[in-house]
């Protein structure tokens, strides 16, 4: 690359020599430095130094790392504030108190201070190429030593390095809130996944807990997004304090809430939690929608209470909420498991009156629950009842 005459960035050459440093050691990244000394090209000298000096921290080598700062400032190479914080820090972690005190005092007198559109600029092309490790710990130096960095730069960072690591993007979130700037929708919905994914459901409702007191939830939209990853994360007594919290501000928590809470009570079969969220829903006004006598039927059903599931399904065609495929199948898998044949096949006809291509899918789960019961007439004869049926109709 470097005898090619190919022109240089500040990215490319920064993770190529703090790569090299890595592996090889000072000696190699000082050759480095000395072969592109006369050629400026597009590189930010003080950027790529303290990338240099991050790498060879990472690798305990830090009496290296502060050599490399000495010997790139005397060839103009000008490490900044954030170079010689990486190497303090080492130093600190190490436990050599002398040394880190001697560094701190050359940041003051020999460090230029970091300019933050500089690292705004290699930041955002670290993770526009997926080199997402290198920006996490380029960013990291950046947070840990409390330099600037503006607010869509740490949501993109946290949206790309939760893929990662987790415990990294929630210390990126949680600096952005320290700082009394409030995190992206979406950058929270990303964060989140990865949060549930890596069990890390304490720390999601710690945050969730630090945006909620500073106002963060201003819209059921926020607040529902708060009880869904609550729930998904099995913090289903925090999600429900956030619901009560809600009504306390008088306003609604929303069908959407109430329906996230109650899939994750479901989940956990808190089914007497779930039953009293069903009544609250009603008492404080909300109606449950189809999704809400799903989640119930659906439960009561996989755990052979017919009597609820009889009740929930005729409560829903009560109050004009139209059962779906997902309703029907659940009832009449559950009916065919009890051997009540005679009731599922009155289920089934109501399908069939509903909707004809429902009433299609819904024959489909039928026929195979006949089947895992075990009664070839029974199959044979509702098969070709209700093909007639539907296809008539």
């Amino acid at each position: 690359m470097l005898s090619s005459g190919a022109e240089l960035d500040t990215v490319g050459f920064g993770v190529f020599a703090k790569s090299v440093g890595r592996r090889d050691g000072l000696d190699e990244v000082l050759r480095l430095v000395n072969a592109v000394h006369h050629r400026e090209g597009l590189i930010n000298k003080s950027v790529v130094a303290a990338m240099v000096a991050d790498g060879l921290c990472r690798e305990r080598r830090i009496e290296d790392a502060w050599r490399a700062l000495e010997d790139m400032r005397l060839r103009g190479w000008k490490p900044d504030f954030v170079a010689y914080r990486i190497v303090s820090e080492g130093f600190r972690l190490a436990e050599r108190a002398e040394e880190e005190g001697r560094i701190l005092k050359q940041k003051r007198k020999l460090g230029v201070a970091p300019r933050k559109v500089d690292y705004r600029e290699v930041l955002l092309a670290l993770v526009s190429g997926r080199q997402i490790s290198d920006a996490k710990e380029m960013a990291e130096a950046i947070v840990l030593g409390d330099f600037p960095i503006d607010d869509d730069v740490l949501n993109l960072l946290v949206c790309s390095v939760s893929e990662v690591d987790a415990d990294a993007a929630i210390m990126f979130c949680k600096f952005m809130i320290g700082k009394e700037r409030l995190p992206s929708i979406q950058m929270l919905v990303q964060l989140c996944e990865s949060l549930c994914k890596n069990g890390k459901g304490n720390e999601m409702w710690e945050m969730f807990r630090v945006l909620l007191d500073k106002g963060y939830c201003t819209s059921e939209r926020e607040y529902h997004l708060v009880v869904s990853f609550l729930g998904k994360a099995g913090k289903v007594r925090e999600a429900y304090d956030v619901i009560k919290e809600i009504k306390r501000k008088r306003l609604d928590p929303g069908i959407s809430s109430y329906n996230s809470l109650m899939v994750a009570l479901c989940r956990n079969d808190l089914l007497r939690p779930a039953k009293k969220l069903w009544d609250e829903m009603f008492t404080s006004g909300s109606s449950p929608n189809l999704q809400t006598y799903n989640i119930l039927i659906t439960k009561f059903a996989e755990i052979g209470e017919s009597e609820q599931v009889q009740q929930l399904f005729d409560h829903m065609v009560q109050k004009g909420v139209t059962p779906d495929s997902t309703t029907y199948t659940s009832v009449i898998t559950m009916l065919c498991q009890e051997n009540k044949y005679e009731q599922a096949e009155e289920i089934f006809n109501k399908s069939v009156a509903q909707d004809p291509k429902l009433a299609s899918s819904v024959l489909t789960v039928f026929i195979i629950a006949l089947c895992k019961q075990g009664i070839p007439v029974l199959v044979i004869r509702y098969y070709c009842c209700f093909t007639f049926s539907v296809v008539s109709l």
